[in-house]
């Protein structure tokens, strides 16, 4: 008997997934658990695994393309040459746990027809296919156990008789040169990559930089840390304290907390807090909801939850969608300024930089002050500079006072 394998639906808000890659080729063995395929969303990629075990008959989506949730990409049959009986109707696509990944291993592939099973990524069977090459000569002339890129364009580069080069290794060649390397974009990359592009193409971008006295904001910390700590296991970091800060700004100033779409504008009203977090390979940026309704340990507790399940590449894209406003903080690498891009649709970003000592002059003289510059990006199709500047003006006044927005 045979089987379908459906786009699953991942969170509460998935609609459509895009197969980014598959882990194992027509006719492989795939057992219970093990990775088959690795598709992503607008947020995030993710690795699905083999709700049982048996071997690929039919990849129905290929690589590259997006299909709607609970659409069949594949069948698993129970033998290598499939069953006579129809596959099993796919139900409708459950929630399902999977793994986010913001990048898959190379997968082992089969050649087809051969006797002999040749291990070699997608890519590599690519090239060889481009180049009339038989991937048995890569294997004979190789040391390697699973046939890449590299290992097929090191044949044709040897081979006496020249082999054209497929698209795909001649763009590598010409994007290498002589004294570098290509590196697959990853899909969180490409993710990135297409949303910050849209960002600055969608948006009138504007920039407003302000220098705000971080004494008491650090000593409150201070203050807080014992107890918070005591009633929650959670230390509240100063990005916690700036999310509630920010808060209480937008609420007096609400223009901040809107979105621009063809009808009109939107005003919103709870306040969606997105907290960029840097991983390895690339950026997310998880959601704290209606952060305005909540206190300062329940936005520590949220905020650290979220972030491990960033690291651990287990935030669903509901937990990383809706957000009415982000910051985005380098000030623990030390970047005292810097401007970030809004993340669509939202209307407005904050960039907080580290808190350095510097000396200032307060009542006629020059005393040292732990100084923090803050930019704001803000879309000027929907909030003016006058308007930019007076949210500006609360968030300084409130982070200089920081029980205003704590009390």
């Amino acid at each position: 008997m045979s089987s379908a394998i459906v786009m699953p639906k991942v969170g509460l808000t998935m609609t459509e997934g895009k197969i980014v890659e598959w882990k194992k080729d027509v006719g492989q063995r795939v057992e219970k658990g093990e990775i088959v395929f690795v598709f992503e969303t607008e947020k995030v990629s993710f690795d699905v695994d083999a709700a049982h075990s048996g071997f690929l008959f039919k990849i129905i989506v290929g690589e590259g393309e997006t299909v709607p949730v609970g659409t069949e990409v594949a069948i698993l049959a129970d033998s290598p040459g499939g069953d006579a009986a129809a596959p099993e109707p796919a139900k409708a696509a459950p929630q399902v746990a999977v793994q986010s990944a913001a990048a898959a291993a190379a997968p082992v592939a089969t050649t087809a027809g051969n006797s002999t099973k040749l291990r070699a990524t997608p890519l590599a069977r690519r090239i060889a296919r481009s180049s009339g090459l038989d991937l048995a000569q890569v294997a004979a002339a190789s040391p390697s156990t699973r046939l890449k890129k590299k290992d097929v364009e090191s044949f044709l580069a040897r081979s006496a008789a020249p082999a054209a080069p497929s698209p795909a290794s001649s763009a590598a060649a010409s994007a290498q040169g002589s004294d570098g390397r290509l590196v697959k974009r990853t899909s969180m990359r490409e993710i990135i990559a297409r949303k910050m592009l849209a960002s600055t193409v969608e948006a009138a971008q504007a920039y407003m930089v302000v220098s705000v006295d971080a004494g008491n904001l650090v000593e409150a910390r201070q203050r807080l840390m014992p107890s918070m700590e005591k009633q929650t296991g959670v230390r509240p970091t100063l990005t916690d304290l700036l999310a509630k800060i920010v808060a209480v700004a937008i609420a007096r100033h609400p223009v901040v907390n809107t979105r621009w779409t063809p009808e009109g504008i939107v005003w919103l009203d709870a306040i969606h807090m997105g907290i960029a977090t840097a991983l390895e390979d690339g950026l997310v940026v998880p959601v704290i909801s209606d952060i305005g309704a909540k206190k300062l340990s329940a936005i520590s507790t949220e905020r650290q939850n979220l972030v491990e399940q960033a690291r651990a590449g287990k935030l669903l894209p509901e937990q990383m969608s809706g957000g009415t406003f982000t910051i985005s903080s380098l000030g623990m690498f030390g970047v005292e300024e810097f401007s970030a891009i809004i993340n669509q649709p939202e209307s407005a970003i904050l960039a907080v930089g580290a808190i350095i000592d510097t000396p200032v002059a307060r009542d006629g003289a020059v005393v040292i002050r732990p100084m923090m510059k803050l930019t704001l990006t803000y879309d000027h199709r929907i909030i003016d500079g006058a308007k930019a500047a007076a949210f500006v003006g609360t968030l300084k006044e409130v982070i200089e006072e920081p029980l205003l927005a704590l009390a």
